[in-house]
């Protein structure tokens, strides 16, 4: 599984998450733009070995690392069955993921909180960090019924931001 806690710990250094910054991070980082959005300045995804990672938003954006997929397969004799085995074996992998970030370069500025820092989203197994002022999660989910069952990696701000008056990132 691809090792992004240099990543991780350079975003955490960043004021704000902008695309840009990101994706400076990103490409020195080794990781090849896939992707560029026409409405962005930035490419929004990104690949490294077996990895994907989405850069998402417009002002603060959220960057998504996908280090653990499955595609889910109809054509099974059990669907239910199937989903339940990927679920576990992504679940499985998830103390992993949260060791190894715990114990990397940022495991001394991760700070378990009692607070939901899923930000609304869905995850069937997750832990979640702050580190500073933004959210860092590993989480597994399944979206619909036509994605894969994925082992995530998220960080993005914990507060929304604020613009000054020209519209600019405080």
């Amino acid at each position: 599984m691809t090792d992004i806690s240099g990543e991780l710990s350079r975003l955490s250094a960043l004021g704000v998450l902008t695309g840009q910054t990101v994706e400076r991070v990103l490409d020195a980082s080794g990781w090849e733009g896939e992707r560029r959005n026409p409405a962005k300045q930035w490419a929004t995804t990104w690949r490294r070995d077996d990895a994907h990672a989405w850069i998402q938003g417009d002002g603060p954006v959220e960057v998504e690392f996908t280090l653990w997929y499955r595609e889910v397969e109809d054509e099974r004799p059990d669907p239910d069955t199937y989903i339940d085995e990927l679920y576990d074996a992504a679940s499985a992998e998830l103390p992993r993921v949260a060791a190894q970030l715990e114990s990397g370069v940022l495991g001394a500025r991760l700070e378990t909180v009692d607070e939901d820092l899923t930000d609304g989203a869905d995850y069937i197994d997750h832990t979640a960090w702050r580190i500073g002022d933004k959210v860092l999660l590993a989480g597994v989910k399944h979206d619909d019924t036509d994605a894969p069952v994925q082992l995530v990696v998220v960080m993005r701000g914990h507060d929304t931001g604020e613009q000054d008056d020209a519209g600019e990132w405080l």
